[in-house]
């Protein structure tokens, strides 16, 4: 029996759907089973967060980074839909027997921290699964006060649409045009505002950004915060950072507010 408990990063190939994802493992040291953090990028993956990742498990927890179908070498093509399957399929083949002894999960401790589109993926994941009691969004993006703004100013759907034909290109089997649809298809369940009542009595940490022009934080952050706290959300932390939309001037800051908090929360 191997019995080597040395920290390690290894890939991980996670079904999902008829496709496989790639994940990258940083199993802490020790003998385990250790918290697991599960990292998700924003779209299309100009951060993948690999910094925050090497330090949280350099401090004591698992974190598993996984590509999107369509992303970032991952198998299928990519859609807003996929990638929450992908989501949800990642933490039912994690919590296997074979891969929690592999990995030194514990099954009963599994965070989401997620930037953006990640932030989103987060908080809709939590929602449908409430095994998931720790969530962090960073930033995170509300696709149906996307299609608001959009009905109320054509500019920003030009703008909103320019986006998605930039991230796209780095994006397999997807365009702006699909996408659009799909939020436009799927406004009601894909509000974050709405979920508040499903996340009430998790553990939450939501970040913004002062200089946020992509997610301005008056209009996707401040709102969801008093939703929550209408909510009577009993585990809610929030934090600002002076930054922008990437943290990109912040990011020893923004991990060490991850570390303390998560040392509390999970």
């Amino acid at each position: 029996m191997d019995s080597d408990t040395s920290g390690k990063l290894v890939l991980l190939k996670i079904p999902s759907g008829e496709d496989t994802i790639a994940g990258r493992m940083y199993i802490a040291e020790g003998e385990g089973p250790h918290a697991t953090i599960i990292m998700l990028h924003g779209f299309p993956g100009v951060v993948m967060n690999f910094d925050i990742a090497t330090s949280l498990h350099q401090s004591g927890w698992n974190v598993l980074v996984i590509n999107y179908r369509g992303a970032w070498g991952s198998k299928g093509d990519f859609s807003f839909t996929n990638s929450l399957e992908d989501v949800l399929a990642t933490i039912k083949y994690i919590k296997q027997d074979d891969l929690t002894k592999e990995n030194r999960i514990d099954v009963n401790r599994i965070a989401l921290i997620g930037h953006s589109f990640g932030g989103f993926l987060a908080l809709k994941t939590a929602s449908l699964d409430p095994s998931i009691k720790t969530i962090v969004s960073m930033s995170g993006a509300n696709f149906a006060l996307f299609v608001q703004m959009m009905d109320q100013n054509p500019a920003v759907e030009d703008k909103l649409y320019a986006m998605l034909k930039e991230g796209t290109f780095f994006l397999n089997g997807s365009t702006p045009e699909n996408i659009l649809e799909e939020v436009r298809d799927n406004i009601d369940k894909w509000n974050t505002f709405l979920f508040a009542p499903e996340l009430a009595n998790r553990r939450l940490l939501l970040t913004a950004a002062t200089h946020d022009k992509e997610l301005p934080k008056e209009y996707f952050h401040d709102p969801l915060v008093v939703m929550l706290e209408k909510a009577n959300a009993k585990h809610l932390l929030t934090k600002t950072f002076e930054t922008e939309h990437l943290y990109t001037n912040v990011r020893k800051e923004l991990t060490l507010t991850l570390q303390k908090w998560l040392e509390e929360s999970l």
